[in-house]
């Protein structure tokens, strides 16, 4: 698997481009992303000033990837708070189960792929920051950081 850490509790996933006459990104199950793909969405179209997200995870493990423009992703597991910044299509961010997350700042005529671990389960979703706040300290304990990464590509790759 092609990848590495870039915080304390994310990880970016490099996935592999061809070039020839244009570029293919390309990645697989189980190879460069790190479990079985059971479903894919992406979302474009935003309006300015819109946050996407809001919600934690309890069993779903996402990847995010930018494929057209850039986007500012917030990131919190209970204890640590960071904001990653996507705009190069073959890096995708790894959100972790239990990850709080937030797109925010969408560049126009942004598009953000999501390939997630798991079908669509409404009961997977937490959507209440306190609840979720809460249901981590029950696992760990929680001290609070702020934390920005610039994960920043070029116009053309």
């Amino acid at each position: 698997m092609n990848k590495h850490h870039v915080s304390q509790i994310s990880e970016i996933i490099t996935i592999p481009k061809i070039v020839d006459e244009g570029y293919l990104c390309f990645a697989e199950s189980n190879k460069h992303i790190p479990f079985p793909i059971k479903r894919f969405y992406f979302i474009y179209s935003v309006d300015e000033g819109v946050t996407r997200g809001k919600h934690a995870h309890k069993k779903t493990v996402q990847v995010l990837f930018c494929i057209k423009g850039k986007i500012k992703i917030i990131l919190d597991n209970g204890s640590i708070r960071e904001k990653v910044v996507l705009s190069d299509p073959k890096q995708g961010i790894l959100l972790d189960k239990m990850m709080w997350h937030e797109m925010v700042e969408f560049d126009k005529d942004t598009v953000l792929l999501v390939i997630a671990s798991d079908y669509y389960k409404p009961n997977d979703y937490i959507r209440d920051y306190d609840a979720f706040v809460k249901m981590v300290k029950k696992t760990r304990p929680v001290s609070r950081e702020s934390l920005d990464y610039q994960i920043v590509g070029s116009a053309r790759r």
